[in-house]
């Protein structure tokens, strides 16, 4: 398997585990927030996976960071239905990736994401990591108890 799928895969697992995380999740929980300033549970779900779409893109194309638009959502099932959508345009990109798009220069000014676009996909897997980790705190703090496994 080649470094591009393996990476892809690694985190597409987390993805998964992020969708079925949703599931556990009701309705009235979606304007949740553990504190005054962090964002809600599906602001945050969303903020996720546009994202890594955006962080994905730059790995393809070169060009600037662009957080795609999240549309408004009034219910878990329209966080849980973007999430899939922006999972599927995430893989879809992924999947078009190159060795060449890997080996070029990250053109994102932040020290951390300089050198070779590869470091943009390890990026995109801890940032996935580190907020499925807030949601999983998100969801035992409104009552969710049968949580999946992290991986």
């Amino acid at each position: 398997m080649d470094e591009i799928k393996t990476m892809m895969n690694d985190w597409l697992q987390h993805r998964r585990i992020l969708e079925e995380l949703l599931e556990q999740i009701d309705d009235e929980h979606l304007h949740f927030k553990p504190w005054d300033g962090a964002m809600s549970l599906s602001e945050l779900a969303l903020h996720v996976a546009a994202s890594n779409e955006a962080f994905i893109t730059v790995v393809k194309t070169g060009g600037e960071l662009v957080i795609p638009d999240v549309p408004e959502c009034t219910t878990m099932d329209d966080v849980r239905k973007n999430v899939r959508k922006f999972t599927k345009k995430t893989k879809a990109t992924y999947e078009s990736l190159t060795k060449a798009n890997l080996e070029a220069e990250s053109p994102i000014p932040h020290p951390k994401l300089q050198g070779k676009r590869k470091v943009l996909l390890t990026a995109v897997y801890e940032h996935e990591i580190h907020h499925k980790g807030q949601l999983y705190v998100y969801a035992r703090m409104v009552g969710a108890e049968s949580l999946p496994f992290f991986r």
